[in-house]
């Protein structure tokens, strides 16, 4: 998330497309380790334009059936990948030099047969990919538009099982990447039982400190990325007061998160 990606509007649609089929087929099958990668994605990528509501996207929780869910997001869907098409098929219309869009070179005009000739007679040319970098001038054009904006109906998000599982996950791979011992096997566990009865007191009380500090830097940024999703405050205080129990908090970081809850449900 510290290096966020501005990206043009066309991309963007094609990545909310993108995500919106990779979410619901993690969700019907509980497949929660990509759907927990994309949700960091969503909070990534972003375009600069006026925001555009989903269907019922002011609603804190989707309300009918998985069809009925369907059947407006695939419309909204459709709207918006007319309006990428014709963003593309204008850009190219009126621009002969197509280069800073696509990142291909333009081709010399002459003669249409012979140009064919030529092309056919040599590779094609891989497109180069290419990062689109907002200006300052665009910037104050708009305002930032993030993915998890478009995604806030997707099912996966409104089920505690995926964050619990995904939060799980997520301070795992936190603690193995701190930690100087980064290999899971059994010989790795069985020496780290070993350390831990040869340390001394201060030693385990750095060691608890250092999970401890894992666990709330999680939370702060699970807790923020469920009441952006769209989640009601409460499903997020009980979501925080659980892990917080399981990962040992003290009372002042449990108040700290609390109060966190509270400022961005006032928001």
């Amino acid at each position: 998330r510290c290096n966020s990606k501005c990206v043009s509007e066309p991309t963007f649609y094609r990545l909310v497309q993108s995500f919106a089929v990779v979410l619901f087929e993690c969700h019907q099958m509980d497949d929660f380790g990509p759907a927990k990668n994309l949700m960091t994605m969503c909070f990534t990528y972003y375009h600069i334009g006026k925001p555009h509501l989903l269907p019922a996207e002011s609603k804190e929780k989707p309300a009918g059936s998985i069809d009925s869910y369907l059947k407006s997001a695939n419309s909204w869907l459709a709207e918006k990948k007319d309006i990428a098409e014709r963003l593309l098929k204008n850009t190219s219309a009126k621009t002969e030099n197509v280069k800073g869009f696509f990142g291909l070179e333009t081709k010399p005009k002459g003669p249409p047969a012979r140009r064919s000739e030529e092309e056919e007679g040599r590779p094609q040319e891989k497109p180069r990919k290419t990062v689109t970098v907002c200006s300052l001038e665009e910037e104050r054009k708009g305002e930032k538009i993030y993915l998890y904006t478009h995604l806030k109906q997707q099912p996966i998000w409104h089920t505690l099982r995926f964050w619990n599982a995904a939060f799980f996950d997520a301070v795992h791979c936190e603690r193995r990447k701190r930690s100087p011992t980064t290999r899971g096997d059994a010989g790795e566990e069985e020496k780290k039982r070993e350390r831990w009865c040869h340390m001394t007191q201060e030693e385990r009380d750095d060691s608890l400190r250092f999970n401890e500090n894992i666990t709330f830097g999680q939370l702060g940024t699970f807790t923020h990325n469920m009441l952006a999703f769209g989640l009601n405050k409460k499903l997020c205080n009980d979501f925080l007061k659980k892990q917080a129990v399981i990962g040992n908090l003290d009372e002042e970081q449990y108040k700290l998160l609390s109060d966190h809850i509270e400022q961005m449900a006032a928001e």
